[in-house]
């Protein structure tokens, strides 16, 4: 138990660091801020009662200026296996398409992963890296993109209700026409967790993003999130 606390500490300070990350941008760069909504419903499942075998569906939906127009959306399906208590890996594939103002963005993306979680009866801590190819239209090669996230969650008031914080940041291995390697962006997230049902939870919270790109168009996204957990 003293163990899994010591996780937790080191955790919630790997957290703060990602914090630190995501609003310690450089004071020269020019930066936009804008309100955006992110949703998301996330279906997932054993393959098997006893199986070591998981699956997961997701549907995202992200807009820009507020809700006032639509930004992205997905579909991602996510096949991983536990390889012991505390370790899974997985493979994915994801289509999308986004929406700039400049015209339409269509996105095959190939997906790899690795998590590790820690947890006891009163927090859970956990690592996902993650690997993409990214084939997206308009860039003359595959984008690849590594993905580092930390998450800690914790109970609050009652049986059903857990805070959340988490801290992702995203670098890009390679450089095509378009994008240069070098650091992508960062995702800060804070939020409330609550079980709905024996199957069914939700979580809401804010996300602070920053993205790099062209030096005028650097940004600060200001994030509603909401997503809905369905297991089966």
């Amino acid at each position: 138990m003293t163990r899994i606390q010591s996780v937790g500490a080191s955790g919630a300070r790997t957290v703060l660091l990602f914090v630190a990350l995501g609003v310690s941008v450089p004071a020269s760069a020019q930066t936009e801020t804008e309100p955006r909504l992110w949703t998301a419903v996330s279906v997932q499942g054993r393959m098997g009662s006893d199986s070591p075998w998981r699956w997961a569906a997701d549907s995202l939906i992200r807009t820009r200026s507020g809700a006032g127009s639509l930004d992205s959306m997905a579909e991602w399906f996510t096949v991983s296996r536990d390889v012991t208590e505390r370790t899974s890996i997985g493979i994915g594939y994801a289509y999308g398409a986004g929406f700039p103002d400049s015209g339409p963005v269509r996105e095959h993306r190939f997906v790899q992963q690795y998590t590790w979680k820690a947890g006891a009866a009163r927090s859970v801590v956990s690592f996902r890296t993650r690997v993409e190819e990214r084939f997206v239209s308009g860039h003359d090669a595959m984008l690849i993109r590594v993905r580092q996230q930390v998450r800690v969650t914790w109970p609050l008031a009652g049986k059903t209700l857990r805070g959340v914080v988490s801290g992702e940041v995203l670098i890009r291995a390679n450089s095509t026409a378009r994008a240069a390697r070098g650091f992508d962006s960062s995702r800060v997230f804070v939020g409330i967790g609550s079980k709905v049902t024996e199957r069914n939870r939700i979580e809401v919270g804010y996300v602070n993003v920053y993205s790099s790109g062209a030096r005028s168009r650097r940004q600060f996204s200001h994030v509603l999130s909401a997503t809905l957990v369905v297991s089966m």
